[in-house]
Protein backbone atom coordinates (compact mmCIF):
# COMPACT_ATOMS: atom_id res chain seq x y z
CA UNK A 1 0.00 0.00 0.00
CA UNK A 2 1.24 3.46 -0.91
CA UNK A 3 1.15 6.38 1.51
CA UNK A 4 -0.09 8.75 -1.21
CA UNK A 5 0.26 9.57 -4.90
CA UNK A 6 3.50 11.46 -4.28
CA UNK A 7 5.17 8.39 -2.77
CA UNK A 8 3.84 6.20 -5.58
CA UNK A 9 5.32 8.57 -8.16
CA UNK A 10 8.72 8.54 -6.48
CA UNK A 11 8.77 4.74 -6.35
CA UNK A 12 7.59 4.48 -9.96
CA UNK A 13 10.36 6.81 -11.14
CA UNK A 14 12.89 4.18 -10.01
CA UNK A 15 11.51 1.76 -12.60
CA UNK A 16 11.92 4.45 -15.28
CA UNK A 17 15.47 5.48 -14.35
CA UNK A 18 16.74 4.44 -17.79
CA UNK A 19 14.96 7.44 -19.34
CA UNK A 20 16.38 10.08 -16.99
CA UNK A 21 17.39 13.31 -18.75
CA UNK A 22 16.12 12.02 -22.10
CA UNK A 23 15.54 14.88 -24.52
CA UNK A 24 13.22 12.75 -26.63
CA UNK A 25 10.82 11.61 -23.91
CA UNK A 26 7.62 13.14 -22.60
CA UNK A 27 5.26 12.24 -19.77
CA UNK A 28 1.54 12.35 -20.56
CA UNK A 29 -0.44 12.27 -17.32
CA UNK A 30 -4.17 11.62 -17.07
CA UNK A 31 -5.94 14.13 -14.77
CA UNK A 32 -6.46 14.38 -12.09
CA UNK A 33 -4.64 11.88 -9.90
CA UNK A 34 -2.26 10.81 -12.64
CA UNK A 35 -0.86 14.33 -12.78
CA UNK A 36 0.26 14.16 -9.14
CA UNK A 37 2.08 10.87 -9.85
CA UNK A 38 3.48 12.26 -13.10
CA UNK A 39 4.83 15.35 -11.35
CA UNK A 40 7.12 13.24 -9.17
CA UNK A 41 8.42 11.26 -12.15
CA UNK A 42 8.93 14.47 -14.13
CA UNK A 43 10.92 16.18 -11.39
CA UNK A 44 13.08 13.16 -10.55
CA UNK A 45 13.85 12.12 -14.14
CA UNK A 46 13.86 15.64 -15.64
CA UNK A 47 11.32 14.76 -18.32
CA UNK A 48 8.70 17.30 -19.48
CA UNK A 49 5.18 16.78 -18.15
CA UNK A 50 2.06 17.30 -20.24
CA UNK A 51 -1.58 16.46 -19.65
CA UNK A 52 -3.89 14.25 -21.69
CA UNK A 53 -7.51 14.89 -20.75
CA UNK A 54 -9.66 11.76 -20.96
CA UNK A 55 -13.21 11.27 -19.64
CA UNK A 56 -14.94 8.00 -18.92
CA UNK A 57 -18.33 7.19 -20.42
CA UNK A 58 -20.68 6.21 -17.61
CA UNK A 59 -23.38 3.58 -17.69
CA UNK A 60 -26.99 4.74 -17.16
CA UNK A 61 -28.04 4.59 -13.48
CA UNK A 62 -24.45 3.69 -12.56
CA UNK A 63 -22.06 6.64 -13.07
CA UNK A 64 -19.14 4.72 -11.52
CA UNK A 65 -19.28 1.98 -14.18
CA UNK A 66 -17.17 2.96 -17.18
CA UNK A 67 -18.59 1.52 -20.40
CA UNK A 68 -15.89 3.31 -22.35
CA UNK A 69 -13.96 6.55 -22.45
CA UNK A 70 -13.38 9.56 -24.64
CA UNK A 71 -10.10 11.28 -25.53
CA UNK A 72 -9.47 14.57 -27.38
CA UNK A 73 -10.47 14.96 -31.03
CA UNK A 74 -13.45 12.67 -30.47
CA UNK A 75 -11.31 9.54 -30.14
CA UNK A 76 -13.33 6.97 -28.23
CA UNK A 77 -13.01 3.53 -26.73
CA UNK A 78 -16.21 1.56 -26.18
CA UNK A 79 -16.44 -1.61 -24.11
CA UNK A 80 -19.29 -3.19 -26.04
CA UNK A 81 -19.53 -6.11 -23.63
CA UNK A 82 -20.33 -3.71 -20.78
CA UNK A 83 -22.61 -1.65 -23.00
CA UNK A 84 -24.74 -4.73 -23.66
CA UNK A 85 -24.54 -6.02 -20.09
CA UNK A 86 -25.63 -2.66 -18.64
CA UNK A 87 -28.52 -2.35 -21.08
CA UNK A 88 -27.18 0.92 -22.49
CA UNK A 89 -29.16 2.17 -25.47
CA UNK A 90 -27.48 3.80 -28.48
CA UNK A 91 -29.39 7.05 -27.91
CA UNK A 92 -28.02 7.30 -24.36
CA UNK A 93 -24.49 6.46 -25.57
CA UNK A 94 -24.64 9.16 -28.26
CA UNK A 95 -25.73 11.75 -25.68
CA UNK A 96 -23.07 10.63 -23.21
CA UNK A 97 -20.36 10.98 -25.89
CA UNK A 98 -21.63 14.44 -26.82
CA UNK A 99 -21.59 15.56 -23.17
CA UNK A 100 -18.09 14.18 -22.53
CA UNK A 101 -16.71 15.89 -25.65
CA UNK A 102 -17.97 19.15 -24.17
CA UNK A 103 -16.42 18.34 -20.77
CA UNK A 104 -13.04 17.52 -22.32
CA UNK A 105 -13.00 20.82 -24.19
CA UNK A 106 -13.96 22.71 -21.02
CA UNK A 107 -11.28 21.00 -18.92
CA UNK A 108 -8.60 21.54 -21.56
CA UNK A 109 -9.51 25.22 -21.56
CA UNK A 110 -9.52 25.40 -17.76
CA UNK A 111 -6.16 23.64 -17.50
CA UNK A 112 -4.77 25.63 -20.43
CA UNK A 113 -3.81 22.43 -22.22
CA UNK A 114 -2.10 23.10 -25.51
CA UNK A 115 -2.08 20.88 -28.57
CA UNK A 116 0.53 18.20 -27.96
CA UNK A 117 2.14 18.36 -31.42
CA UNK A 118 4.37 15.43 -30.52
CA UNK A 119 5.49 14.92 -34.11
CA UNK A 120 7.00 18.40 -34.17
CA UNK A 121 9.02 17.67 -31.03
CA UNK A 122 10.84 14.52 -32.24
CA UNK A 123 9.48 12.48 -29.34
CA UNK A 124 10.64 8.86 -29.22
CA UNK A 125 9.34 7.84 -25.79
CA UNK A 126 5.84 8.57 -24.49
CA UNK A 127 5.32 7.68 -20.84
CA UNK A 128 1.59 7.49 -20.12
CA UNK A 129 0.89 7.90 -16.40
CA UNK A 130 -2.14 7.41 -14.15
CA UNK A 131 -2.51 6.79 -10.41
CA UNK A 132 -3.96 3.31 -10.94
CA UNK A 133 -5.92 1.23 -13.44
CA UNK A 134 -9.00 -0.85 -12.73
CA UNK A 135 -10.98 -1.64 -15.90
CA UNK A 136 -8.67 0.55 -17.97
CA UNK A 137 -11.29 2.38 -20.05
CA UNK A 138 -9.60 5.80 -19.83
CA UNK A 139 -6.17 4.32 -20.55
CA UNK A 140 -7.44 2.40 -23.58
CA UNK A 141 -8.86 5.67 -24.93
CA UNK A 142 -5.63 7.54 -24.17
CA UNK A 143 -3.54 4.93 -25.99
CA UNK A 144 -5.91 5.00 -28.95
CA UNK A 145 -5.57 8.79 -29.09
CA UNK A 146 -1.76 8.69 -28.98
CA UNK A 147 -1.70 6.13 -31.79
CA UNK A 148 -4.07 8.31 -33.83
CA UNK A 149 -1.32 10.95 -33.92
CA UNK A 150 0.84 8.42 -35.78
CA UNK A 151 -1.62 6.79 -38.22
CA UNK A 152 1.07 5.11 -40.33
CA UNK A 153 2.98 2.26 -38.64
CA UNK A 154 6.67 3.06 -38.64
CA UNK A 155 9.83 2.19 -36.75
CA UNK A 156 10.20 5.96 -36.28
CA UNK A 157 7.02 6.18 -34.21
CA UNK A 158 7.60 6.66 -30.47
CA UNK A 159 7.41 3.80 -28.01
CA UNK A 160 4.49 3.99 -25.58
CA UNK A 161 5.30 3.09 -21.99
CA UNK A 162 2.41 2.76 -19.57
CA UNK A 163 3.57 3.62 -16.04
CA UNK A 164 1.22 3.12 -13.08
CA UNK A 165 1.60 2.35 -9.38
CA UNK A 166 -1.06 -0.37 -9.48
CA UNK A 167 -3.09 -2.18 -12.12
CA UNK A 168 -5.68 -4.96 -12.08
CA UNK A 169 -4.17 -8.23 -13.32
CA UNK A 170 -6.81 -8.90 -16.00
CA UNK A 171 -6.47 -5.35 -17.34
CA UNK A 172 -2.67 -5.70 -17.34
CA UNK A 173 -3.03 -8.76 -19.59
CA UNK A 174 -5.39 -6.93 -21.95
CA UNK A 175 -3.15 -3.87 -22.21
CA UNK A 176 0.14 -5.69 -22.81
CA UNK A 177 -0.39 -5.90 -26.56
CA UNK A 178 -1.49 -2.25 -26.83
CA UNK A 179 1.74 -0.66 -25.58
CA UNK A 180 5.45 -1.31 -25.91
CA UNK A 181 6.06 -1.64 -22.19
CA UNK A 182 4.17 -1.59 -18.88
CA UNK A 183 5.89 -0.49 -15.69
CA UNK A 184 3.78 -1.16 -12.60
CA UNK A 185 4.68 -1.41 -8.93
CA UNK A 186 1.84 -3.82 -8.24
CA UNK A 187 -0.26 -6.06 -10.48
CA UNK A 188 -3.22 -7.13 -8.36
CA UNK A 189 -5.53 -10.07 -8.82
CA UNK A 190 -7.76 -8.72 -6.04
CA UNK A 191 -8.87 -5.33 -7.26
CA UNK A 192 -11.96 -3.42 -6.15
CA UNK A 193 -10.89 0.21 -6.56
CA UNK A 194 -7.68 2.18 -7.03
CA UNK A 195 -8.14 3.88 -3.66
CA UNK A 196 -7.73 0.61 -1.75
CA UNK A 197 -4.00 0.69 -2.53
CA UNK A 198 -3.45 4.13 -0.95
CA UNK A 199 -3.54 5.26 2.67
CA UNK A 200 -4.28 8.79 1.46
CA UNK A 201 -6.39 9.07 -1.69
CA UNK A 202 -8.10 12.44 -1.54
CA UNK A 203 -9.68 14.25 -4.43
CA UNK A 204 -7.31 16.28 -6.61
CA UNK A 205 -8.69 19.63 -7.78
CA UNK A 206 -8.29 21.22 -11.20
CA UNK A 207 -6.53 24.07 -9.42
CA UNK A 208 -3.89 21.69 -8.09
CA UNK A 209 -3.44 20.14 -11.53
CA UNK A 210 -3.07 23.58 -13.10
CA UNK A 211 -0.44 24.53 -10.53
CA UNK A 212 1.52 21.35 -11.28
CA UNK A 213 1.50 21.63 -15.06
CA UNK A 214 2.56 25.26 -15.12
CA UNK A 215 5.81 24.56 -13.28
CA UNK A 216 9.25 24.58 -14.91
CA UNK A 217 8.96 21.01 -16.22
CA UNK A 218 6.04 21.89 -18.53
Amino acid sequence: MFQNREEAGKLLSQKLEFYKDSKKAVILAIPRGGVVVGKQISEILHIPLSVLVVKKLSAPQNPELAIGALAPAGVKYINWELVLRSGTQQEYLDEEIKEKIKQIEEREKKLKVKSLKLKDRDIKIIILVDDGIATGATVFAAIKYIKSLYPKPSTLNPNIILAVPVIAKDTFIKLKSDVDQIEALEVSGSFNAVGQFYKEFGQVSDEEVLKIITNKYQ
